[in-house]
C-alpha cells in the first residue's frame, strides 16, 4: 500500500523544525559550555587524539563528538552551531535509520510514521539541539539493536565501537543487555550476539585510541573502568542519585505524545508473553526488551540524569509506527484526546502555577506564560485533529495530530530558550570582559570556572582553586597535584589571587562566584564589570610600578 503523500512531507517538515533555532540561544552550562570548549581547544591545537580542557588533558569522555565539533569549528569558527551540529546530524541519521527499518518490516506507512514519531518527540527535539554525546550514542545503539535483530552482527559491533568512542562502555552495555533479555525471553541463541568479525571490528575501532591514550596516561584504564564505570554505577559519590521511579515520568514526557499509541496494546501482554517463542510475536518482545532492560539498568545505576534514557526513544517510535500502520489512527485515540485536552487546558489556565516551585529569573517567568499558552493551544488542536482522523480513518491526519505539539514547540519556546541561555551561559560575562582586556592580559577565576567563559573569550582561564572541582572534570580533579606541577599550569593555589591583586604584573580580570563574599570583598577595590547573579567579574588590575634595583644619583625611578 503506497504511503499518503503527506507523510513524507510531514517528516521533512519535522527534520527542518529540528534544525530551527540551532544557534538561537547561548550554550547552556555546564555541559554544553564545557564540551564546546574542549572542541574549541582541539580545533586550536589540532590535537585530535587527546581532548583538553583549559589546556589540561580531559579524559572524562572519548573523542568522537569533540572531534566532529572541532572539525566544524575549523571551518565555521567557534560558534554554537558548530558545537551543536553533530548532535543534529546524529538525530537525522537515527530518524533515517528508523524510517528505513520500519519501511522494510511493516511497509511504507510504518516507515514514514516511525521517522516522524522519533523526530517529534520532546527528547529528540531537546537533544538534537544540545552539544552533548547522547544523540550520537542513540544513533549507535539504535544501529546496534537493529543490526543484531536482523543478525548483522559485525555491523552491530561496529556501531557499538563508534558508540564506545563517543560515550564509553555504556554503548556496549545497552544493546547487549537488551538483546540478552530478548534472547532469553524468546529462546533464541545468545551466541548470535557476538561473532569473531564483529569483535574484531569493535577492537579495530576502539583499541588504537585506547592504547594510545593509555600509553601516555597509564592511569587511564583504571580511571575509565573503575571510577567512571563501576563506581558511577554502584556508588553515590557523583551526587546524581534519584528515587527508583525517577525515569518513569521522564520517559513518559520525553516520548509524548507517541507513547500513547506505542503502549496501546499493553492489554495483550499476557497473550504476547505466552506466544513469545513464535516468530510472529518476536517484534513486540524485542521492542519491549529495548525499553525495559535498559530502564532497569538505569534505575539500578546510582548516577541518574534525564538524557540517559534518550536511547529508548527509537524503540517507542517503532512501536507507535507499528501499531498505527497496522490498526490506523483509531488505536488509543480516545485516551489521547482526553489527555491532550486536559493538558492543553492546564497549560492555558494555569501556566504560572505549573512552574511556581521552580527557581527562575524574572525574564524566564515572563517568557513562560505565552509559551505555555501556545503549547496549550497546540495540544487542543492535536486532540481535535486526532478525533477527526479517527472518524475519517486517515493515517495521514492522525500522524499530523500526534506531531503538532512538538512541531510547534521550538517556535513557542524560542523566547524561553533565549532567556534560559542568557541565564545559564557565560556569554554576557565574556562580553563584559573582552572590551577591557582585549587580546592581552588574563582572566583569573577565584574558586570559579564558568564552563562556557573560555569558549566565548576564545582563551583559557587560570583558576585559583583548592581542589580543581570548578572545572567539572573528574579526571582533572583526581590528578590535580600532577597538573599543578606542570609549567604555566592553569591550576593555581587557592590564595594566589590575593598575590596577583597586590602585585599585578599583567592586566587581569578576576571572576568569582556571586555568593563568594570573602573574594568579592577582597576584589571590591577594582571596578565591577558585571554581576550576572552567578558570577561577578572585577578588573582589570593596574600594573604595579617596578623599581630599578640601584638607580644612580640623578637618575629617576623607572616605572
Amino acid at each position: 500500500m503506497p504511503a499518503p503523500r503527506g507523510l513524507p512531507a510531514l517528516l521533512c517538515a519535522a527534520a527542518l523544525t529540528l534544525s530551527w533555532n540551532l544557534s538561537g540561544y547561548r550554550l547552556l552550562d555546564p555541559d554544553e559550555g564545557r564540551n564546546a570548549e574542549v572542541a574549541r581547544e582541539m580545533a586550536s591545537s589540532n590535537d585530535y587524539l587527546i581532548p583538553h580542557l583549559d589546556g589540561l588533558p580531559y579524559l572524562d569522555k572519548p573523542i568522537v563528538y569533540f572531534a566532529a565539533s572541532a572539525a566544524l569549528m575549523e571551518a565555521l569558527g567557534p560558534t554554537e552551531t558548530a558545537a551543536r551540529f553533530p548532535a543534529y546530524v546524529s538525530t537525522l541519521a537515527t530518524i533515517a535509520l528508523l524510517t528505513w527499518f520500519a519501511r522494510r518490516r511493516w511497509g511504507p506507512n510504518a516507515g514514514w510514521v516511525a521517522g516522524l514519531a522519533c523526530a517529534t518527540m520532546p527528547f529528540t527535539l531537546a537533544y538534537a539541539h544540545t552539544a552533548i554525546f547522547d544523540s550520537t550514542l542513540t544513533l549507535c545503539t539504535t544501529a546496534a539493536m537493529i543490526c543484531m535483530f536482523e543478525e548483522r552482527t559485525a555491523l552491530a559491533w561496529a556501531a557499538m565501537g563508534v558508540g564506545a568512542l563517543t560515550k564509553g562502555p555504556v554503548a556496549l552495555a545497552l544493546p547487549l543487555v537488551a538483546m540478552a533479555v530478548y534472547a532469553l525471553a524468546t529462546g533464541t541463541s545468545l551466541r548470535r550476539l557476538a561473532s569473531l568479525p564483529g569483535v574484531a571490528l569493535f577492537a579495530g575501532l576502539c583499541l588504537p585510541w585506547f592504547f594510545a591514550v593509555s600509553h601516555r596516561f597509564p592511569e587511564f584504564p583504571a580511571y575509565v573502568f573503575v571510577r567512571e564505570t563501576f563506581e558511577r554505577f554502584t556508588t553515590a559519590r557523583f551526587h546524581r542519585t534519584a528515587p527508583f521511579w525517577f525515569y518513569l515520568p521522564i520517559v513518559a514526557v520525553g516520548a509524548f505524545p507517541w507513547i500513547v499509541p506505542a503502549c496501546a496494546r499493553l492489554d495483550r501482554w499476557r497473550a504476547t508473553w505466552t506466544a513469545r517463542r513464535e516468530p510472529a510475536v518476536r517484534e513486540p518482545i524485542w521492542l519491549a526488551a529495548w525499553v525495559l532492560a535498559p530502564l532497569v539498568l538505569f534505575t539500578l545505576n546510582h548516577s541518574k540524569l534525564p538524557q540517559y534514557v534518550l536511547p529508548l526513544m527509537p524503540a517507542l517510535a517503532l512501536a507507535a509506527a507499528r501499531h498505527l500502520a497496522s490498526e490506523g489512527p483509531r488505536i488509543a485515540w480516545r485516551p489521547y484526546v482526553a489527555l491532550a485536552t486536559a493538558l492543553g487546558a492546564l497549560f492555558i489556565v494555569l501556566p504560572g502555577r505549573l512552574f511556581a516551585a521552580v527557581p527562575l529569573t524574572t525574564a524566564e517567568r515572563l517568557a513562560i506564560p505565552p509559551a505555555a499558552t501556545a503549547l496549550g493551544v497546540a495540544l487542543l488542536a492535536s486532540a481535535s485533529t486526532l478525533a477527526a482522523a479517527a472518524r475519517r480513518g486517515s493515517l495521514e491526519l492522525g500522524a499530523l495530530a500526534y506531531a503538532i505539539p512538538v512541531l510547534l514547540l521550538p517556535f513557542a519556546g524560542a523566547t524561553v530558550l533565549r532567556t534560559v541561555g542568557d541565564d545559564r551561559s557565560a556569554a554576557r560575562l565574556a562580553a563584559a570582559i573582552q572590551p577591557v582586556l582585549g587580546n592581552s592580559g588574563r582572566v583569573l577565576g577565584v574558586a570559579a570556572y564558568p564552563p562556557s567563559l573560555p569558549f566565548y573569550l576564545n582563551r583559557t582561564v587560570t583558576v585559583a582553586t583548592a581542589g580543581a572541582g570548578e572545572l567539572t572534570s573528574n579526571y582533572i580533579a583526581a590528578y590535580q597535584d600532577r597538573y599543578r606541577a606542570i609549567p604555566d599550569s592553569p591550576l593555581q593555589p587557592p590564595d594566589s589571587w590575593r598575590t596577583v591583586l597586590t602585585h599585578c604584573d599583567a592586566p587581569t580580570v578576576f571572576v568569582a562566584r556571586s555568593d563568594y563574599r570573602e573574594a568579592r570583598d577582597g576584589l571590591a577595590t577594582l571596578p565591577l564589570l558585571l554581576d550576572d547573579g552567578h558570577y561577578a567579574a572585577y578588573g582589570p588590575c593596574l600594573l604595579t610600578p617596578t623599581r630599578s634595583p640601584s638607580p644612580h644619583r640623578g637618575e629617576g625611578v623607572r616605572g
